[in-house]
């Protein structure tokens, strides 16, 4: 059974002959009521200071879980994110080999067929040099032949200075 400080005050105690004074025992009693109510005040202070920091670290420890939880997921992304930049950067360099793999056939391809043009042509002008040749060589020949058969014909200058 707990005593409140007006259970202390208001308690008589039975009377003996050579008992205690009793007004000592009161101003005991009213001393001993004071202490305890002022204790019973602190305690119910303590208690309520308690119930506010139990209530604050409850907040606290929300908030660092809460904290905990970002730091996790912001990690958790920021690993996301550099997995998916590296795939993207292999995707690119994949890409990027195959186009440049593309450009360098064609490349190739254009070459050869300009080799082949080239080739082409090379031929038809010999062709066309050696057919220019043989008609110059004709022409020539037909031109000596030509002055061999013809008899000389006067200049027609000096057949006008005769006249």
């Amino acid at each position: 059974m707990s005593l409140s400080p007006v259970d202390i005050s208001s308690h008589e105690f039975s009377r003996s002959l050579r008992g205690y004074d009793p007004a000592e025992v009161r101003a005991f009693l009213e001393r001993l009521a004071d202490e305890i109510a002022d204790l019973q005040s602190q305690v119910n202070s303590l208690a309520e200071q308690s119930r506010i920091y139990s209530a604050k670290l409850s907040a606290y420890q929300e908030m660092e879980q809460s904290l905990r939880d970002s730091l996790v997921a912001t990690q958790e992304n920021q690993r996301s994110a550099h997995e998916m930049a590296d795939r993207e950067r292999q995707q690119i360099l994949r890409e990027a080999h195959a186009d440049a793999e593309h450009i360098k056939l064609a490349a190739e391809r254009e070459s050869l067929a300009l080799r082949e043009e080239l080739r082409a042509l090379k031929l038809h002008r010999d062709a066309f040099v050696k057919r220019l040749r043989f008609l110059l060589k004709s022409q020539s020949e037909l031109i000596d032949l030509i002055e061999q058969e013809s008899p000389e014909v006067p200049d027609a200058r000096s057949k006008d200075a005769d006249r």
